[in-house]
């Protein structure tokens, strides 16, 4: 079977649809080498793969407007071009298939109904647009994969889509060789971790009044927000901003916040490791890797008391309440000062972590394929 695959992301390979790009896909190559996949990106990406894995390089147009030639790549042309090679089978990895029905059987991967539920997500008149679309689209789609029995039940009630046309197949930490290399930054001292975006959803305002408030003036324990570097938090973490969120703040603190450029995995590698605990105290997610990697790692998770973060962890995190700062604050203390808390829900995760692998996720996502042969 020539399976055709959207795999615009290859060229994003820190985001989470681009690790899921880059694990998928070889692992099902190597376990089913029978099929041919065909991989469409707009340029050329310098990664090894298994030989029956072709890359198509398909030139975007060169419309002015960057969410324009997106949508003409995603719609128009990556169709077309799955048409002329004679694809039997189309799986978009994100929402972006076509709103007209394709001559194939097609698969498409919703990771969350965030576009479509958040309304931060559709500010704009063109995002409204191309949203719009991507709901319209989705009918069009023969089957539905996504990542949490959470976004499935989001996927129903949002996208109406069929339940019979969803299967959930959850992701898994990322494919290493091991390596670990120190990132140009002192790890001198204890330090809690952060990795995760920094839209308006991941609630690191909240994290960091926390984090000050609560930890930097009292433990000698940094926090590390990886790829957080730009981002125009910094602000957040002057004298002006302590003196605000304590009255009584004391003039000399011990913790700092460090905020990083994005790393390699090498580098996260190493964080996790190292790391006291795992910090995200996001408002929604469809289903957040960061906590199966910390898992992985053996690192406790201090994560927010939303369902997907306990169908991910079962249970086994300290949990938080995102909107409330002290809460927050607390959780942070409570795992510093508890040891015992810290070996359990370490040793504990990493027993759980092994029911996340990528091929587990390539063999699911194949019995969805062999559905249509």
């Amino acid at each position: 079977m020539k399976i055709g695959i959207n795999a615009r992301f290859l060229l994003h390979p820190y985001t989470g649809i681009g690790q899921y790009t880059r694990c998928l896909i070889p692992t099902m190559a190597r376990i089913e080498p029978k099929h041919e996949y065909f991989l469409f990106a707009p340029e050329h990406v310098d990664i090894t793969l298994p030989e029956n894995c072709h890359q198509i390089r398909v030139a975007e147009k060169p419309y002015r407007s960057d969410s324009i030639r997106k949508a003409h790549w995603e719609h128009v042309l990556v169709p077309n071009e799955m048409q002329r090679i004679g694809v039997n089978l189309a799986h978009f990895l994100y929402p972006s298939n076509p709103r007209r029905k394709l001559p194939m059987p097609t698969v498409v991967t919703v990771h969350d109904v965030i576009p479509w539920r958040l309304s931060a997500y559709r500010k704009r008149i063109r995002s409204k647009i191309y949203h719009l679309n991507a709901r319209l689209a989705l009918k069009k789609a023969d089957h539905i994969i996504t990542v949490s029995e959470f976004s499935k039940s989001e996927i129903i009630k949002y996208l109406k889509i069929k339940e019979k046309n969803i299967h959930v197949i959850p992701l898994a930490p990322p494919l290493t060789d091991n390596k670990i290399s120190y990132p140009d930054i002192s790890l001198r001292r204890k330090f809690l971790l952060y990795v995760g975006g920094y839209d308006e959803r991941k609630n690191v305002p909240n994290l960091i009044q926390a984090y000050q408030k609560h930890i930097a003036p009292y433990y000698p324990i940094d926090l590390i927000m990886v790829g957080g570097k730009n981002k125009g938090f910094e602000e957040l973490i002057t004298d002006e901003y302590c003196a605000r969120v304590a009255e009584k703040y004391p003039l000399k603190i011990k913790g700092k916040v460090i905020f990083t450029d994005i790393l390699e995995q090498s580098e996260l590698a190493c964080l996790y490791k190292h790391a006291l605990a795992l910090v995200h105290v996001s408002m929604y997610e469809g289903f957040n890797l960061a906590l199966v990697e910390a898992m992985s790692a053996g690192i406790p998770i201090i994560a927010s008391d939303i369902p997907v973060h306990h169908e991910v962890t079962g249970e086994l995190a300290l949990f938080v309440d995102p909107k409330n700062v002290d809460s927050i604050g607390i959780g942070m203390h409570k795992l510093i000062n508890d040891h015992a808390l810290q070996q359990e829900l370490a040793l504990k995760g990493k027993e759980r972590s092994k029911q996340f692998s990528w091929e587990k996720a390539a063999e699911e996502t194949l019995y969805v394929y062999n559905l249509f042969a």
